[in-house]
């Protein structure tokens, strides 16, 4: 077997002596969104970036949908494993690291809620836990605790949903403003709608099979 010694990440840096980030190959100092060197071309590792930075977004709560699927799109193009079938280990596994980046960052900036979540931690707002229990929370819990038929169910599911809805939207909303006091409030009954609707689907799920609507709504809010 010959003797080859292969440049990764465990054998070069990808920092600059002034702390700037370069490429880990040749060294040149590169951007941290750079996906290549713009000196040798070869893919760089993962940079510590916000999702948003990542798919080369504007910061903003209010997300261009379309425009987050055209960036998400070209950078899967970008990173297709075929494209580094015949290059070393090191290149392969920065390849594979930047695509669970992008993924991770698509996934959360295309969905309202766990993109609200983001935000949040993005300022450092961590979430509010309330002194007392959210009334309408306790009101939907009383009344899981007490269902007996899938029909029960179906209705808590109901009103659960859509009051899950509605506190999404009311959470971009707080956003928004920035009001970060209501947004932390709204996120923690949005937790608690999003834990009702789970032991609602366990429930009923020993009670009846699903039917009708209820399915529907049990289903698609998660």
């Amino acid at each position: 077997m010959d003797n080859v010694i292969e440049f990764n990440e465990f054998t070069v840096s990808s920092s600059c002596a002034n702390g700037e980030a370069c490429c880990w190959l040749c060294q040149k100092g590169t951007s941290l969104r750079a996906l290549f060197c713009q000196y040798c071309g070869t893919i760089q590792p993962v940079r510590p970036l916000d999702h948003f930075a990542r798919l080369g977004l504007e910061r903003r709560i209010d997300v261009d949908s379309d425009l987050l699927e055209r960036q998400y799109a070209a950078y899967r193009r970008a990173l297709e494993p075929e494209r580094f079938v015949l290059r070393g280990m090191g290149e392969r596994g920065h390849a594979a690291k930047q695509q669970e980046a992008i993924e991770e960052a698509y996934q959360t900036l295309r969905a309202p809620l766990r993109r609200g979540r983001y935000w949040l931690a993005l300022h450092e707002k961590e979430m509010e836990q309330a002194d007392g229990t959210n009334p309408m929370i306790a009101e939907l819990r009383r009344d899981l605790e007490g269902a007996e038929q899938a029909a029960q169910c179906d209705r808590i599911a109901q009103k659960a949903g859509n009051a899950m809805e509605q506190g999404i939207v009311s959470l971009m909303q707080a956003l928004r403003s920035q009001n970060w006091t209501l947004a932390n409030a709204i996120l923690f009954e949005v937790d608690g709608l999003e834990s009702i609707l789970k032991d609602v689907r366990d429930r009923r799920t020993v009670l009846a099979p699903y039917t009708g609507a209820c399915a529907d709504d049990l289903a698609s809010v998660k």
